[in-house]
């Protein structure tokens, strides 16, 4: 009897572990695809989020573009425009300062005419004309024998202390007027 009690503890024992090895492996299994399907749902939640960035791309390159060609349309306009200015400023009415007797037969040189640096700060009696003639290009012709004789007489009559600075002489070429007479002579336009 002995030996059947011990048998049937045996058997008994044996189905115990085996229902608990069950439960195990079924546990086990019943995490597993928990994990399983909360992974899917992380994923599908990846998936969405990178559709929803593909498509904030795919507008973002299409707002990139939009402003770059509206950038390009800008850009060429501000050069038009800055042509334009360029050539209303050369366009710009000269004022002509002549120094020097054009009848005497002397060589015409013309200077450019700027004013000094601090100009706003000038006294107004130190200079020689009102402030606004200066917004305009100011030329110097002058009538002299030599480069150096043009130079000295720009300096006498323009000078830093009046707020006038004046660029080096050049030697402005004069062809003959009429019909090739020698009885006049003009300048050549530069």
């Amino acid at each position: 009897m002995n030996m059947d009690t011990f048998a049937f503890a045996v058997l008994v024992l044996c189905v115990g572990a085996l229902g608990l090895a069950i439960v195990y492996e079924a546990s086990r299994l019943t995490a597993t695809s928990s994990r399983k399907a909360l992974a899917r749902r992380k994923l599908e939640v990846l998936a969405a989020d990178l559709a929803t960035l593909g498509r904030q791309i795919e507008d973002a390159q299409a707002e990139s573009t939009s402003r770059q060609e509206s950038i390009d349309r800008l850009t060429a306009e501000r050069g038009r425009l800055t042509g334009l200015i360029a050539a209303v400023k050369a366009s710009k009415i000269a004022l002509v300062h002549e120094i020097g007797d054009a009848q005497s037969g002397a060589q015409r040189y013309e200077s450019e005419l700027r004013t000094v640096p601090d100009f706003a700060r000038l006294d107004p009696r130190r200079m020689l004309f009102a402030r606004v003639i200066w917004e305009r290009r100011n030329i110097a012709r002058v009538w002299a024998d030599t480069p150096d004789a043009a130079a000295a007489m720009l300096q006498r009559a323009f000078s830093t202390r009046n707020g006038v600075l004046s660029s080096r002489p050049e030697t402005i070429p004069l062809i003959p007027a009429g019909n090739g007479a020698n009885d006049g002579a003009r300048p050549v336009s530069p």
